[in-house]
């Protein structure tokens, strides 16, 4: 089981300073796969960052989301219902260090 905030918290966002929007699809439905009924921002103190989840193959029951703090962009990504946590560096020249890959959502 995952949730959302020990996916940000791993890769560094800040809570102080970021900001999160929810997308809200309805109980008993699946996330990644279905159309939002409602959009809001939502605080650290949010209840959904804490939803626990299965991230494996089957459906992907991530929550809906996208968070922004002052180095990156972080949003789901999925393969066959699989989850994970991708990130953008804001800062195009990150991308010139050799340890760091281009985004490639989809491929794991």
């Amino acid at each position: 089981m995952a949730t959302i905030r020990e996916w940000l918290t791993k890769k560094g966002f800040d809570f102080e300073k970021g900001e999160i929007i929810y997308h809200y699809v309805g109980l008993g439905q699946t996330p990644g796969w279905s159309e939002a009924r409602s959009r809001r921002k939502i605080k650290a103190s949010s209840k959904v960052l804490d939803f626990e989840f299965d991230r494996g193959f089957g459906g992907p029951k991530c929550p809906r989301f996208i968070a922004e703090d002052d180095n990156r962009i972080y949003f789901p990504a999925q393969y066959d219902g699989a989850t994970w946590l991708q990130i953008i560096h804001k800062d195009m020249t990150k991308y010139l260090h050799d340890d760091i890959e281009t985004p490639y959502p989809g491929g794991g």
